[in-house]
């Protein structure tokens, strides 16, 4: 009796003092991977406190293993852990030497669960105390974080005090071919891309409406109706891929794409290409821009490819406050930004406050809704056929969101205010406030911008006719 009562303190008195899991075979730390010249000594700090804490679960190749890892339960929870943590989140070996720079979406992710206090989660501190964050350290990664975003070349135009925000303002300029943008233009609004003479990208791309149609799902040839919402072609340049399951890699791919569907503009791209060859302008065009080419599918829609890059909506007034004008917005615009930040920012981010990765529209949300699931709302897995890719969608920019309705990629929600609501709930498990929703419809409002000097709020049809 006296033998166990002195082997139960040891063992309390052992518990106290080291994680369970370092009892149990669990190295405090990896073998360090030297941090590349030339890094600052923030990037160093930092990558040695993610070595320590975070590799068991976001590190492919390096998790420490324990005496208890292959336990049959517990091996089908790791694995299932692990493929969670790391579908968020890779710190790879070539990030810990500063070989590959962090990405934007990397820091965002980060903040958010650094500033919300979620990683590591409850049951891996129950076995790995010693694996949280301390507050120095979380300090440290977050003055990290702004130094990098204060060095984005998307920042270079951000005033010193705010370069360190989620969120860059969008270029006023820049410096693509003006023939051909202009070129680009002309085909981008030409029904001679469709199969009846009828429909052209500019019918479900409206650049008076946001660059959508403002529709639930958009209307192709023969009165067909589409399965999806059509995304606004603004600023999609900074999207990581095109389409709202990412099917097309860029611009150009995406081009391509409507015009042969039997359900959007349904015409034959050879048939195409020989009707654009009996218009003069477009063989004088094409032989002039494209002199070894001419005029193929290729050019044709790399040219619409180079009129979608011109179509930038910047000096926003959230862009103005970005560059310098701090007194430009309300209090109510302000505070609205603030929740943004604290609730959204690590989805929506960079200087279309989205467009960078694919999120997974919660399944509270397709249990609310009333209309029975469709392929579309697979999203992502309908492009690689991975389960677990179903129902995500790449996450849709907010630039100029007032005027984009409805939303969501079903387009079932009109109301900006709803669709604040709706996002709060499932995608942040946050009920928001009247005031609270109200805020934050009126920060979004600040994102509206400007095409060639005129708000998109004012654009009319002649505005490109020119």
């Amino acid at each position: 009796m006296k033998n166990t009562a002195i082997f139960i303190l040891l063992l309390l008195g052992a518990l106290l003092f080291f994680p369970l899991a370092n009892l149990l075979g669990l190295s405090d730390q990896n073998e360090p991977i030297a941090v590349l010249p030339g890094h600052s000594e923030k990037f160093t700090m930092v990558s040695k406190i993610l070595q320590n804490k975070c590799v068991d679960c976001h590190s492919p190749g390096m998790m420490r293993a324990t005496l208890y890892s292959d336990l049959p339960v517990v091996r089908e929870y790791l694995k299932q852990d692990i493929e969670l943590a790391r579908a968020r989140l890779v710190l790879s070996e070539q990030f810990f030497s500063g070989e590959k720079p962090a990405t934007p979406l990397m820091l965002a992710r980060l903040q958010g669960v650094i500033k919300h206090d979620e990683m590591p989660p409850e049951e891996y501190r129950l076995m790995h105390w010693t694996g949280s964050l301390t507050e120095k350290e979380k300090a440290i990664i977050l003055a990290w974080i702004d130094e990098q975003r204060a060095n984005l070349a998307w920042s270079k135009d951000t005033v010193a005090e705010l370069k360190a925000e989620p969120v860059q303002p969008l270029p006023l300029t820049t410096e693509l071919n003006p023939e051909l943008v202009a070129l680009g233009k002309k085909l981008f609004h030409d029904p001679l891309l469709s199969a009846n003479d009828k429909l052209s990208c500019a019918s479900c791309h409206d650049l008076t409406k946001g660059g959508t149609d403002q529709s639930k799902v958009s209307t192709g040839i023969n009165a067909q109706q589409g399965p999806i919402n059509s995304p606004t072609v603004y600023n999609a340049m900074y999207n990581i891929a095109q389409f709202w399951d990412g099917r097309a890699k860029d611009l150009q791919e995406q081009a391509a794409g409507p015009v042969s569907n039997p359900k959007e503009m349904g015409a034959q791209w050879d048939k195409v290409i020989e009707k654009l060859k009996q218009v003069p302008d477009y063989q004088q065009a094409f032989a002039t821009l494209y002199p070894a080419q001419g005029l193929t599918k290729n050019t044709v829609t790399a040219t619409i490819a180079v009129f979608e890059q011109a179509l930038l909506t910047g000096n926003s007034r959230f862009d103005q406050y970005l560059r310098g004008n701090t007194t430009l917005l309300t209090s109510e615009e302000k505070h609205g930004y603030a929740l943004f930040k604290d609730n959204c920012s690590s989805c929506h981010l960079g200087p279309v406050l989205g467009g960078l990765s694919y999120e997974k529209m919660g399944e509270e949300y397709f249990k609310s809704r009333s209309d029975p699931l469709t392929e579309a709302d697979n999203g992502r897995y309908n492009v690689t056929k991975q389960e677990k890719d179903r129902h995500y969608f790449k996450v849709p920019t907010l630039r100029n969101i007032e005027i984009t309705h409805p939303y969501f990629h079903d387009g079932t929600v009109d109301s900006l205010a709803e669709a604040v609501q709706k996002m709060g709930k499932v995608q942040a498990n946050k009920n928001f406030t009247t005031e609270e929703i109200a805020d934050l419809v009126a920060f979004l409002k600040t994102l509206t911008g400007e095409y060639q000097g005129k708000s998109l709020l004012q654009l009319k049809m002649e505005d490109f006719n020119s």
